[in-house]
């Protein structure tokens, strides 16, 4: 691979700031062994050798430096050479992974089918959005994002996600959970987690833009992909790192952790959570509650109420009821609309309760052969009526009408 002009030019001048940051000894040790400088220090006594002084040398040493020392046609000699001389590593990786962004930039924008030629008159953003398949422009990207990748990669050994990341100073999903395994196989591993994303994102296109359900041998595809990638996550990691993965990436990590939103749980208690949802995720992971037939569904919810029966017993009951209300994504809403208007984060576990009182009350009113349709409904739309004024005043007008445009609130619309 061939250097272009960009890549000298911006090297010389990561370079020139480096170099200015030294210490004026190191400026000495940069110099020529034969330099005037040197040699005016061995030649102190002068030319009589009576011990007198001889008269000073004026010497300039100047930042200089010639680009030809460390010019190569291969990126790889180009790097050991910025190496001999102490460029710093980080300095090297901000030089090559500029000049090959600016490399496959035309590609990139090629993809985004962009106009190279923009006028005023043109109507571009109704051409991207209505004649360019997103699939496809998002393919692309992807495309060019992997060579990228591989090649710092090959060159200087640094995942190039993880390397942007740090120059942003951010963490992504990936790198927030994995800290557990050291970072080659941690880039190992995230490889393997992007390529199955992608294979499974491709499945799942219809159904996510164009709202198609996805049909029964789609469903199959989904699961024979997720048996493939757990079988290469399994031959990566050791047993122990194994377990850590679970706990940290797994399905059944993921619905303990949304299924505690809001309960401030403990290590004990998500463990205890975490080994029964696993268990009942490995005893049905055969199947699809979406699929099933009516036998196959109904053994599959005495097996979750089992579970849950379990959970009450080991969490005690206030434990459990606050586990089944994080998994009720109205809480989560109220959680959101209590952070939007800035109330204390206790306002929302309270409106929660007014939500789980009037669903109480109702259920009982339902239950009740002595209350007439009529008697039902007048007495339900009081209680709505309470509730609503109840709610209002703890989370106040505005959120009140968030939470009415954001969240489910046909509880109180008579729904």
């Amino acid at each position: 691979m061939f250097f272009s002009c960009n890549v000298l030019l911006l090297g010389a001048g990561a370079y020139l700031i480096w170099q200015q940051r030294l210490p004026n000894k190191g400026l000495a040790e940069l110099a020529p062994p034969n330099s005037q400088e040197e040699n005016g220090a061995r030649d102190w006594k002068g030319a009589d050798g009576d011990g007198a002084p001889a008269p000073p040398q004026v010497v300039t040493v100047t930042n200089e430096f010639r680009w030809r020392q460390l010019e190569s046609e291969d990126y790889r000699t180009y790097i050991e050479r910025l190496r001999s001389i102490g460029c710093p590593e980080e300095t090297i990786r901000d030089i090559v992974i500029s000049d090959l962004d600016k490399l496959m930039a035309p590609r990139l924008q090629a993809a985004s089918g962009r106009r190279a030629d923009l006028q005023f008159w043109h109507s571009e953003e109704e051409e991207l959005a209505n004649d360019r398949d997103l699939r496809e422009v998002r393919r692309k990207q992807r495309e060019v994002d992997r060579e990228k990748r591989a090649v710092i990669e090959e060159l200087l050994g640094v995942d190039l996600v993880r390397e942007r990341m740090r120059l942003k100073g951010e963490q992504d999903y990936y790198e927030r959970r994995m800290a557990f395994l050291p970072e080659e196989r941690r880039t190992e591993l995230r490889k393997v987690l992007e390529r199955y994303d992608e294979l499974e994102q491709g499945i799942r296109d219809k159904e996510w833009e164009e709202g198609v359900a996805l049909s029964a041998q789609e469903r199959a595809q989904l699961r024979k992909l997720r048996e493939q990638r757990q079988a290469e996550i399994d031959g990566l990691l050791s047993p122990q790192e194994r377990e850590q993965y679970g706990l940290w990436m797994s399905e059944s990590a993921n619905a303990v952790r949304a299924a505690t939103y809001g309960m401030e749980i403990t290590k004990e208690e998500f463990l205890v959570i975490y080994e029964a949802q696993k268990a009942f995720d490995q005893q049905w992971a055969a199947g699809d509650p979406e699929m099933m037939d009516d036998g196959a569904r109904q053994r599959w919810e005495t097996a979750r109420q089992q579970m849950e029966t379990d959970l009450q017993r080991q969490l005690g009951a206030e434990r459990f009821a606050e586990y089944k209300r994080g998994q009720d994504p109205d809480f989560h809403q109220l959680s959101a609309a209590a952070t939007r208007f800035k109330l204390p984060k206790e306002t929302s576990k309270q409106a929660y309760e007014v939500k789980r009182a009037f669903l109480e009350i109702r259920q009982t009113m339902d239950a009740n052969p002595g209350l007439s349709p009529v008697q039902r409904q007048q007495a339900l739309q009081a209680v709505q009526q309470e509730s609503a004024r109840t709610m209002r005043g703890l989370l106040g007008e505005n959120a009140f009408r968030y939470y009415l445009r954001t969240g489910d609130a046909t509880w109180l619309q008579g729904g």
